[in-house]
């Protein structure tokens, strides 16, 4: 190149130079877990209110109110009878399903399927808890509509599925750039007018096809005979949760302590049912695409501490892997250790892997997690780089949560845990595991060349 356009290209680029934008700094997480490990977020909440500007939305208020759903109203009376008689009530969990590989949706659905056939009756799960993440835009194209999503991405995937569906919206469920009326869309599908009469009733809960169904809201409580679950709506947000304040506002949040205060009243008169609190964004997180949700965190436990009772599990989607963590907290002076599990693996893919180490290896679990206020209180137990779904099984003693691994060529569980509902302790575990394990995504864990 001749020496004068050579000097030419040169001043041109630093002109452009004193063009560009100062450059803002990322809050984005190191790209490797550390000891201890960070499994929240560095944002704050003003710094997180500007950078999802635009996706979050107002909460739709309830349908009805109180905002509870007996499960009578979802898989019929008689059923709940039996679940009563058989001293357990089990159900499906998972996220993040959609569009995708269409196998890797449609697999999910069929090993969960096969649950449905377990020789005794007792184990098999009643209904299946979506995580949120139902739908996706194709190929992420915005503004796109959602209303003529959901019969090519959860009809047709689930169409030998029998069991009923209940699920909370996720971001793209609900994101407005995606759409501006994406939440719509969830709510013709799942907030649909109920039954006007028992026939009516009767005749939806005994159609062959699936017809939208009728839960309060987007946010709502569930009532099992052995089990409550409080399902938040964690708006739109592409990097982390919000179930109050702002745009969102606290109508949510009002119902959260409601509810909250109602369970620990009637659990103070001797009545114990295992709680559950589900939410599509995970309030920890090391891997997956997406950190854990702080702000969001602290919300809850705020909420938790206000009403002096905190759940005995805690179910989130969003982050395209399995995690399970314990937390070791207190609530109103009362220890305890809640797993807080991350299932966002109902076949929208690729898996994104736990971050390796620092030294670029698959991580050894147990990793020990740090909070923003420096307490070490939490640590990644168990983590699955591939496809699957959870069952969750709780009787008036135990609440058990397992993870079936979609292409590990077994019906029995990848990981287990149980948490004992009178000490709120956890009295088993699957002990750490060499990774990669039978069905992991094994291209998410190679190791660099040279190693």
């Amino acid at each position: 190149m001749p020496a004068n356009k050579l000097n030419n290209n040169l001043r041109h680029a630093e002109r452009m130079k004193t063009h560009q934008p100062p450059r803002v700094p990322i809050q984005s997480q190191p790209p490797f877990l550390q000891v201890p490990a960070n499994f929240g977020s560095a944002r704050t909440r003003a710094q997180l209110d500007q950078s999802q500007a635009g996706q979050i939305i107002p909460i739709p208020a309830p349908k009805r109110s109180p905002s509870v759903l007996g499960l009578a109203e979802v898989v019929g009376t008689q059923y709940v009878e039996e679940i009563n008689q058989s001293g357990q009530v089990v159900f499906h969990c998972a996220g993040d399903t959609g569009f995708g590989a269409p196998w890797d949706v449609e697999l999910v659905a069929q090993v969960m399927a096969m649950d449905l056939h377990r020789p005794n009756p007792a184990d098999r799960p009643a209904f299946f808890f979506h995580l949120g993440d139902v739908i996706y835009n194709h190929q992420y194209n915005m503004p796109e509509s959602k209303r003529n999503m959901y019969q090519p991405q959860f009809y047709v995937p689930y169409e030998h599925y029998s069991a009923k569906i209940v699920a909370i919206p996720g971001n793209h469920d609900s994101n407005p750039q995606e759409d501006p009326k994406s939440i719509d869309a969830f709510e013709e599908n799942f907030c649909a007018d109920p039954p006007n009469s028992d026939a009516e009733l009767a005749k939806l809960l005994n159609s062959a096809n699936r017809p939208p169904i009728y839960q309060p809201g987007v946010y709502y409580r569930l009532d099992t005979p052995f089990a409550q679950i409080i399902a938040l709506f964690s708006n739109g947000g592409e990097h982390e949760g919000v179930i109050r304040g702002g745009v969102a506002g606290d109508t949510q949040w009002n119902f959260l302590i409601e509810q909250l205060t109602e369970i620990k009243a009637t659990r103070d008169t001797g009545k114990r049912l295992g709680l559950i609190v589900a939410m599509h964004h995970p309030p920890y997180s090391g891997g997956g695409g997406h950190s854990g949700s702080s702000t969001m965190l602290a919300d809850l436990d705020a909420a938790f501490n206000e009403a002096k009772i905190g759940p005995d599990a805690v179910l989130s989607g969003h982050a395209h892997v399995y995690q399970r963590f314990t937390r070791t907290t207190q609530v109103a002076g009362n220890p305890m250790e809640v797993p807080y599990v991350v299932a966002g693996i109902g076949g929208h893919g690729p898996i994104q892997p736990v971050k390796p180490s620092f030294d670029r290896q698959p991580v050894r679990t147990p990793l020990k997690g740090r909070s923003p206020n420096g307490v070490e209180d939490q640590s990644l137990r168990q983590y699955f780089n591939g496809f699957g779904h959870l069952i969750v099984t709780v009787t008036n003693r135990v609440l058990t949560i397992d993870l079936i691994g979609t292409k590990t060529q077994t019906h029995l569980a990848v990981d287990s845990v149980t948490v004992d509902l009178g000490t709120n302790r956890i009295t088993h575990e699957t002990p750490p595991f060499t990774h990669p394990a039978n069905g992991e995504e094994q291209h998410a864990v190679h190791a660099p060349k040279g190693r």
